[in-house]
């Protein structure tokens, strides 16, 4: 391969891994659930979300990809009932989690089961935010004009998830770690602080359809 080639995908793959890591960060609901579950249940059962959230990001992403205008309509079409169920979606896992009673950072956890279930949660925390998939149609218009061939658009896409999920690894390992520093009273606390969040984020999602009422 010549040497300019090289470059170029030496930079397609800072690109995906600096996008990557950014979303990984991004403080949002599925960021506050994976620390959550990570300490009370298990850095595994953690990363089962963190599975979710990218089969989530991938269907997305193949989605801008291939049906860019099919799926810039269905928003526009669908915007109110996508931010309606995700309003009522958070808000009632918020208020779950912020009347939690936390476990015990010293109770032996039981044997994993049900991971199907975190991985549908993972799935849900994701594609209920209309943000998403906003994301994925500008990183797809981007990608379209700045990587000309197929194979920098699998690169870009496939560095930037895999950075995704080796952050969201570190984030769940990390929390299951530091879980015996934490009391039953700072378990209680993380969770009330978990449950606004959520609710928060609700409410941001709903706000244009509040913002159009009252206009």
């Amino acid at each position: 391969m010549p040497p300019y080639n090289n470059y170029i995908l030496i930079d397609t793959i800072l690109k995906g891994a600096a996008t990557g890591l950014i979303l990984a960060l991004s403080f949002g609901a599925g960021f506050f659930s994976l620390l959550q579950t990570s300490i009370e249940k298990g850095y595994k059962k953690g990363l089962y979300i963190a599975l979710g959230m990218i089969i989530s990001d991938l269907f997305f992403i193949a989605l801008c990809i291939f049906a860019a205008s099919f799926v810039e309509n269905q928003i526009r079409e669908l915007d109110t009932e996508i931010r309606f169920v995700g309003f009522i979606a958070l808000t009632v896992l918020g208020i779950k989690t912020y009347f939690k009673k936390p476990s015990n950072p010293d109770a032996v956890l039981a044997p994993s089961k049900g991971k199907y279930l975190y991985i549908m949660k993972g799935v849900m925390l994701n594609s209920i935010n209309p943000l998403t998939l906003l994301f994925w149609l500008g990183m797809a218009a981007f990608v379209k004009s700045n990587l000309p061939t197929y194979t920098e658009v699998t690169v870009f896409f496939g560095v930037t998830l895999s950075a995704m999920f080796l952050t969201q690894f570190a984030i769940c390992y990390s929390a299951n770690k530091v879980k015996h520093m934490l009391s039953i009273k700072m378990q209680h606390v993380l969770n009330h602080i978990i449950g606004i969040v959520f609710v928060i984020v609700a409410f941001i999602m709903v706000w244009p359809l509040i913002e159009k009422i009252i206009n």
